[in-house]
C-alpha cells in the first residue's frame, strides 16, 4: 500500500467532521512546511547579504528581487493556476501542454525583465545598476524568465499531486542560492547588487535538475510543446492571471516604493521587517489556499472550515505579536545592530497586518470557491491601490519607514471594509447548507 493510500485509509476511519478538519489543517501544514524551510534558508541568505554586503547593495538587491519576483509572476500569465486545475483532468498530453506553457512564460518573463532593466534607471537613480551594463541587464532578464518558469512548474506539480517534488525543487533553489552567495561574500571585494539577483536566478536554474526524474517517468508521452492546446485555454488563463497578479502586487511593489521614495539603505531595513511579517501572514494565506481546494470539492463544509481558518489565523496572529513584543530586537539583531534599531518599529506595525489579511485571504478563497473571480477583480484592484497608495502616502508625509508601515496597514484595514461583508455573511451561516 502506498503512503497516499495509507493516509486515505486513516482519514476514512475518522468521524466526518474531523476528517474535513484534518484535510484542511494537514494540507495547510504541508504547504507551510515548504514555506518554513524555504523561509529559514531565505533568512540565512539575507543574513549573509546583510553581514557582508553594503547596505546600499542589500537595499538595491532586495528591491531588484522584489521586482524580478513581481515581473516573473506577471510573466507566468496565469498559466500556473490554469494548469493546476487543467492537468489533473487530462489523461494524455499533459507534459506537452506543460512544456508549451513553460516555453511561453519563460520567454515572456525574460522580455519583461529586459524591458524593466533598460527603463527603470530612467525613473529611479537608486536602481540604475540594473541597467549599468549589458551583463547586468541580461542577468536580470534571465532571472525574471526563470522565476516565471518556477511559478508555473510549482503550481503544475501541485495540480499533478507531486507536492514532494515541488517541495524538493524549492529546497534546492533556496539552498543553492545561499551556498552560492557565501563565496561571493568571501572572495569578491565590495560585491554589488547584481551578485544578489545573479545567484537568485542561478538557484532557480540549478533547482530544475530535480525535474529530470519527473520527465524520465513520462518517456511515453510527447514532450513537444502543444501550443495549439495552450492557445485554446488563453481566456481561462487570462481570468486567473488578472486576479492573481492584482493580489500579489502589493507584496512586491511596497519595497520598491521604499527604495524609490526613501533610500536603498532604508529599504534594507524595511525588507527584513517585511520578510518576517510576511512569514507570519503565511498562516492565513496557507489556510485560505487549502480552504479553496477543500471547499471546492465539498461546499457544504465551507462555513465550519472558514471558522476554523479564522480561529487558527487569529490565534497565531495574537501569539506572534506577543512574541515580537519582547523578542523583535533579538530577532532583528541576527541581521545586525542597525537592523535591530531601524527595523524594530516597522516590524511591530507590519506584524499587525496578519489580522486584516486573514479577512482578505478568506474573501479571496470565497470568491474562488463560488467562481466569482471576474466580479471580485475590481474589488481586488481597489484593495491593491489602497495598500500601495497607503505606503506611498506614508512615505510622502513622514519620509521614514514607520510612515510607510502605517500607511500600508491603514490601506489593508480599509480593504476589510470592501471585502468583509461576504466573509462575515459566510461565517454567520448555520448548519451544513453551505454559503
Amino acid at each position: 500500500m502506498t503512503v497516499q493510500a495509507r493516509r486515505n485509509a486513516l482519514l476514512d476511519r475518522l468521524p466526518e467532521g474531523m476528517r474535513g478538519h484534518a484535510a484542511l489543517v494537514g494540507n495547510a501544514a504541508s504547504m507551510m512546511s515548504t514555506t518554513l524551510v524555504t523561509s529559514l534558508l531565505g533568512v540565512a541568505f539575507w543574513w549573509v547579504a546583510a553581514r557582508y554586503f553594503s547596505q546600499t547593495a542589500v537595499g538595491v538587491g532586495s528591491a531588484a528581487v522584489s521586482a524580478l519576483t513581481l515581473l516573473g509572476f506577471a510573466g507566468s500569465l496565469g498559466m500556473g493556476t490554469l494548469l493546476m486545475g487543467e492537468l489533473p483532468r487530462r489523461e494524455g498530453g499533459r507534459r506537452s501542454l506543460l512544456d508549451a506553457a513553460l516555453a511561453v512564460t519563460t520567454l515572456t518573463g525574460a522580455v519583461a525583465g529586459l524591458v524593466f532593466a533598460l527603463l527603470v534607471p530612467l525613473f529611479s537613480s537608486e536602481l540604475e545598476s540594473l541597467g549599468g551594463s549589458p551583463a547586468s541587464v541580461l542577468i536580470f532578464a534571465a532571472a525574471v524568465g526563470l522565476t516565471s518558469l518556477g511559478y508555473v512548474i510549482d503550481q503544475s506539480l501541485i495540480g499533478m499531486l507531486r507536492g514532494k517534488l515541488q517541495f524538493a525543487r524549492n529546497c534546492v533553489f533556496s539552498a543553492v542560492k545561499l551556498v552560492a552567495l557565501v563565496p561571493v561574500a568571501a572572495l569578491v571585494a565590495d560585491p554589488g547588487a547584481t551578485w544578489i539577483y545573479a545567484v537568485w536566478g542561478g538557484g532557480i536554474a540549478a533547482s530544475l535538475l530535480v525535474l529530470v526524474g519527473f520527465y524520465r517517468e513520462g518517456r511515453g508521452e510527447p514532450l513537444r510543446p502543444d501550443f495549439a492546446a495552450l492557445g485554446a485555454l488563453r481566456r481561462h488563463a487570462a481570468s486567473h492571471h488578472g486576479f492573481n497578479l492584482t493580489l500579489m502586487a502589493p507584496s512586491m511593489v511596497v519595497p520598491i516604493v521604499v527604495v524609490s521614495m526613501i533610500s536603498a539603505d532604508a529599504n534594507a531595513n524595511f525588507y527584513v521587517a517585511w520578510m518576517i511579517a510576511g512569514f507570519i501572514s503565511m498562516v492565513p494565506v496557507s489556510l485560505a489556499t487549502v480552504l479553496y481546494a477543500v471547499a471546492s470539492a465539498d461546499p457544504s463544509r465551507l462555513t465550519e472550515q472558514l471558522r476554523l481558518t479564522f480561529l487558527i489565523s487569529f490565534g497565531v496572529g495574537v501569539a506572534a505579536n506577543l512574541f515580537l513584543a519582547v523578542a523583535a530586537g533579538p530577532v532583528l539583531g541576527v541581521f545586525g545592530s542597525e537592523y535591530a534599531e531601524q527595523a524594530d518599529v516597522p516590524l511591530h506595525i507590519l506584524a499587525l497586518g496578519v489580522f486584516p489579511l486573514t479577512v482578505k485571504t478568506a474573501y479571496v478563497a470565497l470568491q474562488r470557491v463560488r467562481q466569482r473571480t471576474a466580479a471580485a477583480l475590481p474589488v481586488a484592484i481597489v484593495g491593491t491601490l489602497l495598500e500601495v497608495g497607503g505606503a506611498v502616502l506614508g512615505a510622502s508625509l513622514t519620509g521614514d519607514l514607520a510612515g510607510v508601515s502605517w500607511g500600508w496597514l491603514a490601506g489593508v484595514c480599509l480593504e476589510v471594509l470592501l471585502m468583509g461583508r461576504p466573509v462575515w455573511a459566510a461565517l454567520r451561516v448555520s448548519g451544513r447548507g453551505g454559503p
